[in-house]
């Protein structure tokens, strides 16, 4: 039996029940330059590659934004040294840096706030306020519901006040619209 569903509807956003098993399989943990058990107990993978997923782009995981509870340049650099990458610091005062290897750019933030809920209202739009837990048991937090402007093509600031703090976010939103639509 086949069920069609309309084309601007990505499958992954209907069946809520199955999601964190389907991000899962789709993140591909063991193509990532590290391990995921060396990350820092409470990290978590935020930002495009879980959009990505969401909404079925296929394979485009080599860019990865990661949420740690601290110490984000220090991993960084460390891992930069361990794998012959290059660490470069993005916001040294906000904990902000990228690691360059191969083909890979992976961003490591420290957790702003005392819980990753928290980092994920500090964010930009809803859609960039989704993460996948990088521990045990993981699974998809979406505090601010950005799955649902996924569903429906949208794009929803989280707060003026964040991006009044850093308004390059608003080129941001910009260029999410293009990308979504």
């Amino acid at each position: 039996m086949h069920i069609s569903r309309p084309l601007s509807e990505p499958i992954l956003l209907t069946n809520r029940p199955f999601l964190d098993k389907a991000v899962l399989d789709k993140i591909k943990f063991q193509h990532w330059p590290f391990s995921v058990e060396d990350l820092p107990l409470g990290s978590a993978l935020v930002g495009g590659a879980i959009r990505d997923v969401l909404l079925d782009r296929g394979e485009r995981n080599h860019d990865l934004d990661l949420v740690v509870p601290d110490q984000a340049v220090n991993l960084t650099k460390t891992f930069a040294e361990e794998l012959g990458g290059t660490c470069v610091v993005l916001d040294r005062e906000r904990d902000i840096a990228r690691l360059v290897i191969n083909k890979w750019i992976i961003d490591f933030s420290s957790r702003l706030g005392k819980s990753l809920e928290d980092d994920l209202w500090a964010r930009d739009f809803r859609i960039n306020a989704i993460a996948l837990t990088l521990d045990e048991n993981p699974k998809i937090i979406d505090p601010t519901d950005g799955i649902q402007d996924l569903k429906y093509k949208t794009i929803s600031a989280i707060k003026e006040q964040n991006l009044i703090d850093d308004p390059l976010r608003l080129l941001r939103g910009l260029r999410l619209i293009s990308e979504i639509k």
